[in-house]
């Protein structure tokens, strides 16, 4: 029998000022970004989310596939409303990443950290991401579309092979099943607390928590950035998110995560 979501227990949990202000679940959709994406040009309640219990078409960045088992993940989009600077769009997602790797702490007691910008990894392997994607509106304020996927209780043998890094599931680690909807809760909640601390623009802290999180600092790497790679060490995060990386010339660029990616 599956372990099915439903919108109102979720809800009842809810203490948000923002994030869950309405929440939809599909049962099959292509993915939760798509129907974002229609929803935007519509009217809607800032903060709305979409949960579905399974994609077709489900993608991270780059176009990246991101896959999961029906009722085994927490696959959602939330719709907000917002004007950030552009030097500050990679902030968004580090805030994002921020309240998942803290709400898997806290809640699960799993160390999950994140790997810039926006993988989130528990000893080493990747248990989901987030990605950020911002809808223009002629004449009117922009729409962000953050998509969020986690493999909650997918076991080994319904992981995907062949990833770019290696994977795994909350109940993996855990070594038992997680309740899905006291997690998205818990999840909804974090980030609206975080989304908070955004809007009143304490970039210096969201960056300062995202430190503590990230594992790329100290790693030597290449990173892909307008169609030229530059290879160094990365040495900090900038307060607006962006990647800094001495390079092996000694000298210090920063990348943002929406044009830049690591290579592997």
């Amino acid at each position: 029998m599956l372990d099915c979501l439903v919108s109102e227990e979720i809800i009842k949990g809810l203490k948000t000022k923002i994030i869950g202000s309405a929440v939809v679940i599909h049962d099959r959709i292509t993915s939760t970004m798509d129907v974002a994406k229609k929803i935007a040009h519509r009217s809607f309640k800032n903060g709305m989310v979409i949960f579905t219990e399974e994609q077709t078409h489900g993608r991270g960045r780059s176009g990246k596939l991101w896959s999961c088992q029906k009722s085994k993940g927490l696959l959602f989009t939330i719709l907000i409303r917002h004007t950030i600077q552009p030097d500050h769009l990679c902030l968004l997602t580090g805030t994002i990443a921020v309240s998942i790797t803290e709400t898997i702490r806290e809640t699960l007691k799993l160390p999950a950290v994140i790997k810039w910008p926006n993988d989130i990894l528990i000893y080493g392997k990747k248990v989901g991401g987030v990605l950020v994607e911002l809808e223009k509106r002629p004449k009117k304020q922009p729409i962000f579309l953050i998509g969020i996927g986690l493999n909650v209780n997918t076991s080994e043998k319904e992981l995907p092979k062949q990833t770019r890094l290696p994977v795994t599931s909350l109940a993996i680690e855990k070594n038992e099943l997680i309740d899905r909807t006291t997690l998205a809760t818990a999840l909804l909640q974090d980030i609206d607390k975080w989304y908070l601390i955004l809007k009143d623009e304490h970039f210096r802290y969201i960056a300062e928590r995202w430190r503590e999180f990230c594992i790329t600092i100290g790693e030597k790497l290449t990173i892909a950035d307008c169609g030229k790679d530059y290879s160094g060490q990365v040495i900090d995060i900038s307060n607006n998110g962006g990647l800094m990386l001495r390079l092996d010339n000694g000298e210090i660029k920063i990348f943002r995560g929406e044009h830049a990616t690591i290579k592997y």
